[in-house]
């Protein structure tokens, strides 16, 4: 197992030197047994020949060589040795992923495959063996047992993701998948903002934005049925301001949808069922007002004739409740 510069060094007993040679000689020995601990790391992981575990590993026998003091060596220990771990695992991670991409890439059942899967790579918490969790059927039982053989995940506890994608292989990493995630947060956020505008829109959630505040009145002389406002009329009323680009509309307090009712029964009006307050009957809707305004005058016309009256108020913000079910 892999363990890091600061821990071996801390293996090794520094207490009870007698003098400076001796100090120096212990350290120095320090540095040749962590030097050993190195290439053998480097050759089992398969990159003893990469340039870079090569130019760190001689730059950490030069120091420690070169160096006069017991302090020194130590140092010298402490910060290349660190910078040979680094390049050690980093070059190891590189070439042993690039060697599962191959493994996945080549198998049969992945080649064929035209969906998209993920793989999961780790060691198991005992250290045991290596977990292989893919799609049951993606991969065939040569390709995972090779893979558990490659000594990188044996020597350290990491997590590797790959993803399989139209029989292509890629690693996914850190940034990758955080880049994924802010990329559906973004997708949620942007999802969520198109389904509240809908609600509104649709009537199931507020509304707010220009338009007009109708308040519409029964005639001042009620001498019949024709002089009092109907169902039919509020209708008529709403009917012309949608066809006039109303993106909301509110009747006495309730918010009408697509299965929204206005009726009478007997001298009350029910809109979504509820009794609304008459004389006046007051009507909200937004859109532009001009438009609205303007889409209402036949009606005025026609209403006028029964004595009832529409008092239109134009308005640069009209505030919508949304839908109760």
């Amino acid at each position: 197992m892999a363990v890091n510069t600061v821990f071996l060094v801390k293996l090794i007993d520094i207490g009870g030197l007698g003098g400076r040679a001796a100090e120096l000689k212990k350290a120095k020995g320090m540095a040749v047994i962590l030097l050993q601990y190195y290439q053998l790391l480097a050759n089992q992981l398969g990159v003893s020949n990469y340039p870079s575990v090569r130019s760190a590993l001689a730059r950490l026998r030069f120091e420690t060589e070169s160096s006069s003091t017991a302090e020194e060596t130590i140092g010298a220990l402490l910060h290349h040795g660190s910078l040979v771990y680094d390049a050690i695992l980093n070059e190891a991670k590189n070439h042993h992923l690039r060697e599962v991409v191959n493994l996945i890439a080549s198998d049969s059942k992945v080649r064929v495959f035209d969906g998209v899967a993920e793989i999961v790579i780790r060691r198991a918490e005992d250290g045991s063996r290596v977990e292989v969790e893919a799609p049951r059927g993606l991969l065939s039982g040569e390709t995972i047992s090779k893979i558990e053989e490659i000594p990188l995940f044996r020597q350290i506890s990491s997590t590797f993701r790959f993803e399989v994608s139209q029989g292509k292989v890629v690693v996914l990493t850190e940034d990758m998948l955080k880049s994924r995630l802010d990329s559906l947060k973004g997708e949620i956020m942007s999802l969520k903002s198109r389904l509240d505008t809908l609600a509104s829109l649709a009537g199931f959630a507020p509304l707010e934005g220009e338009g007009i505040i109708l308040k519409v009145y029964d005639a001042k002389k009620k001498e019949g049925e024709a002089h009092i406002i109907h169902d039919s009329d509020l209708r008529d009323i709403v009917n012309e301001l949608f066809a006039a680009g109303a993106l909301g509309i509110q009747v006495g307090g309730e918010r009408l949808v697509v299965q929204s009712s206005i009726r009478c029964v007997g001298p009350v009006i029910l809109v979504n069922h509820r009794p609304i307050p008459v004389d006046p009957v007051i009507i909200k809707a937004v859109g532009n007002p001009e438009v609205l305004s303007s889409a209402l005058r036949l009606i005025e016309k026609s209403l006028e004739f029964f004595g009832i009256r529409i008092e239109v108020e134009k308005s640069e913000k009209v505030s919508l409740v949304g839908y109760r079910d």
